[in-house]
């Protein structure tokens, strides 16, 4: 869809006691991601109340964005071999949006 973007919000939730070790995994995927040509953002967030809870937000310049991030070498080997195996759990969705959506 021409004009559009894709927004992924990710909430990560490491198995007890491992969310030092997946905020710095998430800092080096975060870090290789912003170089990928289909992404605009990638951010991640900690739980002040929680350091097991992370909010991952990123955004696509179209659908296939998200689909390539997660083919790429540094997806496969941090997201998919260090990030996964410490989570407890995960919820994904993402949005197609119209880039050039009137703000309200």
């Amino acid at each position: 869809m021409e004009n559009s973007q894709l927004f992924v919000i990710a909430h990560y939730f490491s198995r007890q006691g491992m969310g030092d070790k997946v905020n710095d995994a998430l800092r080096l995927l975060a870090e290789a991601t912003r170089n990928e040509p289909e992404n605009i953002t990638y951010a991640f967030f900690r739980s002040t109340e929680d350091d097991d809870c992370f909010v991952i937000v990123e955004t696509y310049r179209c659908p296939e964005g998200l689909e390539l991030h997660r083919q790429t070498e540094h997806f496969q080997r941090i997201g998919v071999g260090i990030i996964n195996p410490l989570l407890e759990r995960k919820e994904v969705k993402s949005v197609l949006t119209h880039a050039d959506a009137p703000r309200s």
